[in-house]
């Protein structure tokens, strides 16, 4: 008797102990994802300065940043199926560690040549510290709390990208570029070496879990239907940012004359929206479906690009101009449902690689947006057309969607006996 009480006596008492290590484990994905990020979009925030000092061309600094996604991309090719082996712990040592000594190497760079193969070994690394977030939040939370879990992670990295501006720049443009990457480099690697005494597995194994072993991990994710869902999802929240970021302010300030010195303003207002828009759409994708959200999320997205159209044709106010740019946001509002619903439908063994084949073709569509908008911009000179372009494709994708669940759900139910 008298054991069996202290047996319950010292459960709340480890269920307690277990929240606070998950939480800190929480905390150390978010500082991995706030580092990935600030490696990732740093340059672009002091794109000019870098310019001006080593005399780049526009094209080569759009390379420079290019370059990076370019990595990063086919980066996940490499760690994805290699990190089902490793530990969050050996992922992230790697990648915080080698990525943070290459952004101090990197401001010792001279030339376009130089700077284009840093960025690339970076990308490379960085893209270790993405698998290692994944397998953080999918060990040691459960797939129904998610949601909210991957919102947080998701709201760093975007809460990273707004600071580069906010506060790198203007830092960068006090003490210069090469002291901002310095800065940048000594952070990653603070982050690499304090993970290395914190992190630890998780307690948790999906019981969904239905890795093989010996299966090659890359065909086994894509043989099922669930990462074409997230693909598309991703793809659309990610195209939504490079276009709003990139295209949004040009546009402001042409079509509706807007003051150049606003241009700060309003691009810290898009970044701290995407957090916002992320918490907001992660804890509501643990109390509603996976799809719904999903769904909702691309649905959003078309009505703040038609806003954006509007923007570009009909004059509006300093406030309005604002409120667009809230809602240039709600993108990636269902960013946390994407990857809860990953979590959920490949475990804790498998969720990892196939989160990183999906941010795969996420960034992909980063980098596609700004391109696209921007031939369909030098041939017809209207912002309004590039921006009816940006709705166009984000129709698309939620037909495509709207296919595959309804499919995914007729696979998923039971087939009526005879």
């Amino acid at each position: 008797m008298s054991s069996t009480v202290e047996a319950s006596a010292l459960q709340p008492q480890q269920a307690t102990r277990r929240t606070g290590v998950a939480l800190t484990m929480l905390l150390m994905a978010v500082l991995g994802e706030m580092c990935l990020a600030a490696d990732f979009y740093g340059f672009a925030a002091v794109i000019s300065l870098v310019s001006k000092d080593l005399a780049l061309t526009e094209s080569q600094a759009g390379l420079v940043q290019g370059a990076f996604g370019v990595s990063f991309a086919l980066g996940m090719l490499f760690w994805a199926p290699l990190g089902r082996k490793m530990s969050s712990k050996q992922l992230y040592l790697i990648g915080l560690t080698g990525s943070g000594a290459l952004m101090i190497v990197q401001m010792y760079a001279n030339s376009f040549g130089e700077l284009v193969l840093l960025r690339l070994v970076v990308g490379f690394f960085d893209a270790a510290v993405w698998i290692g977030s994944m397998k953080i939040v999918m060990q040691w939370f459960q797939p129904k709390r998610q949601g909210l879990i991957m919102g947080i992670i998701l709201g760093a990295y975007s809460l990273a990208i707004t600071l580069d501006f906010a506060i790198g720049l203007p830092y960068a443009m006090a003490n210069g570029w090469r002291e901002f990457f310095f800065v940048l480099g000594v952070l990653t690697l603070s982050v690499g070496v304090i993970t290395q005494f914190v992190l630890r597995p998780g307690p948790f194994v999906d019981p969904h879990d239905i890795a093989r072993r010996g299966v090659k991990v890359f065909s086994e994710v894509f043989q099922q239907r669930w990462i074409w869902i997230a693909i598309c999802g991703i793809f659309g929240a990610l195209f939504s940012i490079g276009a709003t970021a990139t295209w949004v302010i040009p546009s402001y300030i042409q079509t509706q004359n807007m003051d150049p010195s606003l241009a700060p303003t309003i691009g810290m207002i898009m970044g701290l929206s995407q957090v916002g828009f992320l918490l907001l759409g992660g804890y509501m994708s643990d109390k509603l479906s996976r799809f719904t959200m999903i769904r909702v999320a691309i649905l959003l997205t078309i009505i703040s690009a038609l806003l954006c159209v509007a923007s570009a044709i009909w004059p509006f106010s300093v406030n309005t101009l604002m409120l667009v740019a809230t809602l240039c946001g709600v993108g990636v509002f269902g960013g946390g449902a994407i990857f809860a619903l990953i979590g959920e439908k490949y475990g804790s063994d498998l969720g990892p690689a196939a989160a990183g084949y999906a941010e795969m073709f996420g960034v992909l569509g980063s980098f596609v947006a700004p391109a696209i908008m921007g031939m369909v911009l030098t041939a017809s000179g209207s912002f309004a057309t590039a921006f009816w372009t940006f709705a166009i494709v984000e129709s698309a994708l939620l037909i495509a969607l709207i296919i595959m669940m309804r499919q995914a759900r007729s696979a998923a139910s039971p087939v009526p006996a005879r």
